[in-house]
């Protein structure tokens, strides 16, 4: 499964956009799991959603997961500690994930 969280804003705004785009299928089981796990988690009612603090802070970041094939994608846009709690645990994940990867 393809998944892409494009994280923005900070003190670098736009300019520092982070984008880690990965596909559950080629990664080893040990790392894939978790992140399918959340991935099922995550209500159905929360896909094509929003997730943003009501007064965010010019540094909090948005996040924006993206699932699927381009043209089939769903997706959440949030911050941090917004929305379903399996969004922040599939960000420590995936943030995980790019740190520890050669590429």
């Amino acid at each position: 499964m393809r998944v892409v969280l494009e994280v923005t804003g900070g003190f670098t705004g736009p300019a520092g956009k982070q984008t880690i785009a990965i596909d559950t299928a080629r990664l080893p089981v040990k790392d894939a799991e978790p992140i399918d796990r959340d991935l099922k988690r995550l209500p159905s009612a929360a896909w094509n959603k929003d997730f943003l603090k009501a007064h965010p802070k010019p540094w909090d970041f948005v996040h924006v997961l993206r699932v699927g094939d381009p043209g089939s994608e769903r997706s959440i846009r949030f911050h941090l500690n917004e929305g379903p709690p399996e969004l922040s645990t599939l960000v420590e994940h995936l943030t995980g994930l790019s740190s520890t990867s050669a590429t």
